[in-house]
């Protein structure tokens, strides 16, 4: 019983220890976009062959679908996309099926009913991009922290 009791503190120093300041969504939309200018991602109108693989999001703008293991796509919503960031499903609704088009297809997230999410824009990225995408809010808040 002292041991279970030894255990659980220490493994309630180390999640407190390690929980990590994340970003507001406005300021990671920010870091993602000014990723998007400096890596000078060129948008594409439409995934000719789409398959849906996977997904994560990583606002309430912006995700990274996957139609293989290898095709990976930043996709930016045009506006606010309700409760994506926290959603387990989406549900994509395609005017062509087989394709997925900016300003003509959405993505709709099954805790906001009746809502559907415009795709603004496309962009192909490489499983290294998808990387560093994925820690630009970490790297945003160390660098906030070494300015203060």
């Amino acid at each position: 019983m002292k041991n279970l009791m030894i255990i659980a503190v220490v493994l309630g120093l180390l999640t407190g220890c390690s929980t990590t300041e994340r970003l507001s969504n406005q300021d990671r939309d920010e870091a993602y976009l000014a990723y998007i200018e400096n890596q000078q991602l060129v948008g594409q109108d439409r995934i000719r062959t789409f398959r849906f693989s996977g997904w994560r999001a990583l606002s309430n703008n912006y995700l990274i679908i996957s139609t293989s293991p290898r095709k990976k796509y930043l996709v930016e919503i045009n506006g606010f996309c309700p409760n994506l960031n926290h959603a387990q499903t989406i549900a994509f609704n395609q005017s062509m099926s087989g394709s997925l088009e900016t300003r003509f297809d959405s993505i709709s997230v099954p805790e906001s009913p009746g809502s559907k999410c415009i795709i603004k824009s496309i962009f192909k990225v490489t499983k290294e991009q998808v990387e560093e995408i994925s820690v630009l809010d970490k790297i945003d808040n160390e660098q906030k922290e070494t300015e203060k």
